[in-house]
């Protein structure tokens, strides 16, 4: 049996004779190597996960500032709520709760251009909320976008039972698309709805009251729902009805100030709407939020039932302008303004104690206004007090009473007492004075303002030259479409006309989808100046940019019929015009279309079918009247024709419209 090696066995000279310097070296490059290998892993993963996750919470810190926000807004804080709102839209800008922050701050303080601008955004992403729709509907009626409030209806009256703000808005869509019989419908739902609150009944009431006759029975239900609302001081409606009880039953006792005051009375310095989505609320003043009721309609009101109850007295008044005042003066919530309002209303009922009411009312708020400056914390109080008691003493006609009250150093100090001040200087022709303010160095208002008063301290001064580069100032200087709005429309009241047309060219260059005012003034423009083609030619405009606007496409149909327009342009628009004369039979430039169109296609009977039934009240568009005449003449009713015609001697006509008449005046 052969014999197996012996096993190897380590010799004790073979033992590791390795530094442990090297082996330390070793274990150390080992981590090394490790580390940089976990560290390229975690910094791939950072880099592809950072983003979503930083943006996930600055997502969340965005929408807990947005309900923060809301919660300010609620209370009426409005400064702390726009702070709120511009930290959540700069923290995320791409966070649609932001945006409804600042949409919904724009609307609660009447700020409805960047308003709707915001509820545009936050419709887009699909996260509007029924009360958003509410706050959308009235920034697009207030931006005349009645297209944008028609669809937000739609979708409130989808639901399977309205509620009766629902209603209330659909009544007031109603009555700006000159349906008052659908409006009034709605507006008596929510009077029979149980579940109403009280500021819906009283916005109901209202629209009743605006769209029906004072001597009708439904006038009159609608003034006792007011009343009632009135005559309860728990009730949270109820100062807003004391105030339109007030104004509604006004007669002018009291003489008005002197139509040589400034026109920009009414028109304070609109607080700066930024171009920057951040601080598209900033400047917003700390007064209290009205609530989010309708607008009122603007143009004619058609009234329905007239039905008269009395020759004098409008049916339903039961509340004398005693208990108004009393009701005024003694409501828990009322402010100076209102307790002036009852001073008023008193003055109204007894006009022989006017002086006596405006004396006490010196003594009275101008003491109050001084012992509030005295506390602490008081100043903002007794400016409140001072400017009611200013504003008051203006509308009622008693500028020098103004003066009184309000000492010069004290108005410097802020803008709204500041014009208070010029706007009685002016009343009382002081107009030198006027010019000396605006020009020194403590001038508390907006540059743009401060030119607008120096353009119309100059005119009244004789310097025509002084008044036109104060005005081409102020529209260098308005950098905003609010404030390129502002400088239009009083330069347009103060027959600037050359500004407040290229004022109203560069708003809609600034905002051409949503600037429908600025459209609408550079119209009114071109038909005061009896410019019939450039009126055209901006008609045609508003209707390609709203072409859901039937009033728009009738108002460029009929001004292309003006001009010439026959054949198949003119069978186009006496269809377009049948189906509105159909669905508004009180239109009466609708009837007017009609009626030129077929009288461009030579077909005079039925020309004259487009105003059977109609009536002339006195209130009809002298253009309308303009074409009912030559068509009369046309069809041989020389009389009728005539008597139209010279109605229309002294009324402003376009040049075509004027010679459809002609004829008829010789």
């Amino acid at each position: 049996m052969s014999k197996q090696p012996p096993r190897p066995v380590a010799k004790k000279d073979d033992l590791d004779l390795t530094p442990p310097e090297e082996i330390r070296a070793r274990r150390i490059r080992r981590f090394v190597l490790l580390g940089a290998l976990v560290v390229c892993v975690l910094g791939v993963v950072i880099y592809f996960a950072a983003r979503p996750v930083g943006g996930a919470i600055k997502g969340w810190q965005s929408r807990r500032l947005a309900r923060e926000a809301f919660a300010l807004i609620e209370q009426g804080r409005w400064s702390d709520a726009n702070a709120k709102a511009r930290d959540a839209y700069l923290l995320r800008p791409t966070e649609p709760e932001s945006w409804r922050a600042i949409a919904r701050l724009a609307s609660r303080t009447n700020q409805w251009p960047p308003a709707l601008e915001w509820w545009k955004n936050v419709d887009e992403a699909h996260r509007l909320t029924v009360e958003d729709r509410h706050d959308y509907i009235a920034a697009a009626l207030a931006a005349g976008e009645v297209t944008l409030a028609a669809q937000q209806v739609q979708v409130l009256m989808s639901q399977p039972a309205p509620a009766a703000i629902d209603l209330v808005w659909a009544g007031q869509l109603a009555s700006r698309q000159s349906d008052p019989v659908l409006a009034v419908d709605y507006a008596e739902r929510v009077l029979a709805d149980k579940r109403a609150k009280a500021l819906e009944i009283a916005s109901a009431a209202t629209l009743v009251l605006s769209l029906t006759s004072p001597y009708s029975q439904r006038y009159a239900e609608a003034w006792k729902q007011i009343e009632n609302v009135a005559r309860d001081p728990k009730n949270p409606a109820a100062l807003g009805a004391l105030v339109l009880l007030a104004n509604e039953q006004a007669v002018p006792p009291l003489p008005a100030i002197s139509n040589s005051s400034l026109s920009l009375e009414s028109t304070p310095a609109p607080s700066p709407t930024p171009a920057a989505p951040p601080s598209v609320a900033g400047g917003v003043d700390a007064g209290r939020a009205p609530p989010p009721t309708p607008p009122t309609q603007s143009g004619d009101t058609v009234t329905l039932d007239l039905v008269p109850t009395s020759p004098s007295t409008p049916a339903g008044r039961t509340m004398t302008l005693k208990e108004v005042a009393d009701a005024l003066e003694n409501h828990p919530d009322a402010r100076p303004s209102h307790k002036l309002l009852a001073l008023e209303v008193r003055a109204r009922q007894d006009p022989a104690l006017t002086d006596q009411y405006v004396a006490d009312a010196v003594e009275r708020f101008g003491n109050a206004a001084r012992l509030a400056q005295t506390y602490q914390g008081g100043a903002d109080l007794a400016d409140e007090t001072l400017l009611a008691l200013a504003t008051w003493l203006n509308k009622i006609g008693r500028p020098a009473k103004t003066l009184e009250v309000l000492p010069e150093a004290r108005t410097i100090q802020r803008q709204d007492l500041f014009l208070q001040y010029v706007n009685a200087l002016a009343a009382l022709q002081r107009w030198s004075e006027v010019k000396d303010l605006f020009l020194s160095e403590h001038s508390v208002v907006d540059p743009m303002v401060q030119h607008m008063y120096l353009a119309v301290a100059q005119a009244r001064l004789g310097s025509a030259t002084g008044a036109t580069n104060e005005w081409q100032r102020a529209l260098q200087v308005a950098n905003t479409p609010e404030k390129l709005l502002t400088v239009a429309t009083n330069a347009e009241q103060n027959s600037a006309i050359d500004i407040a047309d290229a004022a109203y060219s560069e708003a809609i260059k600034t905002a051409p989808t949503t600037n429908r005012a600025a459209y609408a003034g550079r119209l009114r423009l071109a038909l005061a100046a009896g410019k019939t083609t450039q009126a055209q030619t901006i008609a045609a405009e508003i209707a390609q940019m709203w072409p859901d606007d039937a009033a728009a496409r009738n108002q460029d149909t009929y001004l292309r019929l003006l001009l010439g327009a026959s054949g198949d342009a003119a069978e186009a628009a006496e269809r377009d015009a049948q189906v509105l004369v159909a669905k508004e039979p009180w239109n009466w430039q609708a009837r007017a279309t009609l009626g030129l169109a077929r009288l461009r296609l030579g077909r005079n009977k039925e020309a004259l079918a487009a105003f059977r039934g109609s009536r002339v009240t006195g209130v009809e568009p002298p253009g309308a009247l303009a074409v009912r005449a030559a068509i009369l003449a046309a069809n041989g009713y020389d009389e009728g024709a005539r008597n139209d015609a010279l109605l229309l001697a002294a009324k402003p006509l376009l040049p075509e419209e004027r010679a459809l008449v002609a004829p008829l005046l010789q």
